[in-house]
């Protein structure tokens, strides 16, 4: 039936992720989630875009947090997003739609990901579709809707699935399959690629002890995985190992405050149409895990049942293994990797790691499934009903989308067309430096590419903090020393962003300055901005 063909499941997939992010669709090309975050994401998948046409060698010094380099791995640098977005920015496709389609993509692929890997356990199309509906409407994929990295999760079934093809048969091509898949998750998202990494071992592990004899054929070619995925993982890593010289570990406070806690799996995304009022329990956007209780039943009835039992408890344990870690630092696993692990202590939120407790929970579902079509009347009823359920426990529309101007203003338009006498690409600082208006500098900054001093990202260099407290006082003389360090030659003042009184004082304290040199008052994307020259030090005063 069409119903069990990958097309078939593929396009369910598709009206569900439609339904459950709606109105996205319908606002692909000039709304997104509202968020810092999907400003972000444009700005980077920009920039690789940017550099890989321009010079390679660049690829992670972002144009922002200057004087700093390497700025894009300040954050997760989404660099497989970025390659797969460069072709249609290359043709000056809509920035905002191609982002929309990529968010919409993550989601919708990691649904058939799932279906190929629950239909290859369970040899059932129906039961397969039930784990892909569990693991694509999961409430947490609303939870994080603003975060396309964290929406493409797709190589984490097809990772599981190449394991298992591997024990099954093995070869050397599908452990090359493994160690890809693997790689492309860390080159989606960093996090997550280290996540699946631990879980991948996991099941290896399990299956190796339950056939050892199948173990031992596998493991040729799991090294040839190991050795691929370890090679990609080296090589992206290098701008983050050089950058945690900058930027430090995450504080031991800000990792607990991002730990979940058992309460966590029982709390809702505040949009969420039937426990939307769970999320009161938990502040913030990463405790809140509830994983639905239909999800939860399908996977009892697996577990209770014991049918295929040693698949079944495989799948039991690592879901019981990534709900730990995702505990943090109120867990048990993931405090001693903290404390005796260095790079544990670079991710803030290990509460991410119940995106892996979902995927297991989505197989279990799945096997849960199966047991019951078996020994019901009318299974595809029974398949209709759950994912009926299954819809109404994870509905959240409409989604709060926000607005991006379609058109680019006349202030990035000046940006771009002019030059700097001693500079063709001058710095820049966009007042004011408060966080809340450094994402939508950096999203017009893909129209000019200059250098900016503001920035937004998952680590804030140590010094930026402190510009930013310094440029509060603007224009006094300790700010724009420090400007002047920067090699700062352009100030944007955006008007619309201060109190009338304070805007008043400010360019009346501007104008009193002879350093200070009007270049022009533009249209912004809400009002006006003035933009002024930092007058060069002549050599006399240098010489002070």
């Amino acid at each position: 039936m069409f119903r069990n063909s990958l097309a078939g499941a593929t396009l369910l997939l598709i009206a569900l992720t439609v339904m459950i992010t709606w109105p996205q669709t319908l606002h692909l090309a000039t709304a997104v989630p509202d968020h810092d975050d999907p400003y972000l994401s444009m700005w980077r998948i920009s920039w690789l875009a940017h550099a890989l046409q321009r010079d390679p060698r660049q690829l992670f010094d972002g144009n922002i947090f200057y004087p700093h380099s390497l700025t894009l791995a300040f954050g997760d640098a989404t660099l497989l997003e970025g390659v797969m977005a460069a072709p249609w920015l290359w043709a000056h496709a809509n920035l905002v739609a191609v982002y929309n389609v990529l968010l919409l993509a993550g989601i919708v692929s990691s649904g058939v990901g799932m279906f190929l890997l629950v239909r290859y356990l369970t040899n059932d199309a129906d039961a397969a579709l039930v784990s892909a509906a569990v693991f694509t409407l999961a409430p947490y994929r609303i939870e994080h809707f603003m975060h396309l990295e964290l929406q493409w999760t797709v190589w984490m079934p097809l990772t599981l699935w190449a394991i298992h093809r591997v024990f099954d048969e093995p070869s050397m091509r599908r452990g090359v399959a493994v160690g890809v898949l693997l790689g492309l998750q860390v080159l989606s998202s960093l996090y997550y690629g280290l996540f699946l990494g631990m879980i991948a071992g996991a099941l290896i592990f399990m299956l190796a002890v339950r056939d050892p004899r199948r173990g031992r054929a596998a493991l040729v070619p799991l090294c040839a995985a190991f050795l691929i995925a370890a090679g990609v993982l080296a090589a992206y890593s290098m701008p983050y190992l050089e950058n945690a010289r900058v930027v430090g570990t995450r504080d031991r406070a800000e990792t607990a405050n991002y730990s979940a806690q058992i309460g966590s799996y029982f709390s809702a995304p505040l949009q969420n149409w039937l426990w939307g009022w769970t999320s009161d329990w938990y502040d913030g956007n990463e405790l809140h895990l509830f994983p639905t209780i239909t999800a939860v039943l399908l996977a009892i009835v697996a577990v209770v049942t014991g049918a295929r039992r040693y698949i079944v408890w495989v799948y039991l344990a690592l879901a019981a293994l990534a709900f730990d870690l995702s505990l943090g630092l109120n867990g048990l696993i993931y405090r001693w990797l903290y404390a005796y692990i260095w790079i544990f202590q670079g991710f803030r939120a290990p509460a991410r790691f119940a995106v892996l407790f979902l995927c297991a929970l989505a197989i279990l579902g799945g096997f849960g499934f199966a047991y019951l079509k078996r020994r019901l009347a009318a299974p595809r009823l029974a398949l209709i009903v759950v994912l009926v359920a299954l819809g109404l426990e994870s509905g959240a529309a409409p989604l709060r989308l926000t607005q991006v101007p379609r058109r680019e203003p006349d202030l990035y338009t000046f940006i771009k067309k002019s030059s700097h006498p001693t500079n063709s690409r001058p710095v820049i600082v966009e007042l004011p430096m408060e966080s809340g208006f450094n994402s939508l500098y950096m999203f017009w900054s893909t129209r000019h590419w200059h250098s900016l001093v503001n920035g937004y990202s998952g680590f804030i260099p140590r010094d930026y903090e402190e510009t930013v407290k310094i440029m509060r006082t603007f224009p006094d003389d300790r700010s724009v020393a420090r400007l002047r360090k920067y090699n700062v030659q352009r100030i944007v003042v955006h008007d619309s962003y201060y109190p009338e009184r304070e805007r008043a004082a400010l360019m009346l304290a501007i104008a009193k300055r002879s350093d200070l040199i009007p270049a022009g008052k533009y249209r912004d994307w809400i009002g006006m901005a003035q933009i002024f020259e930092l007058k060069p030090l002549d050599d006399q005063a240098r010489q002070k």
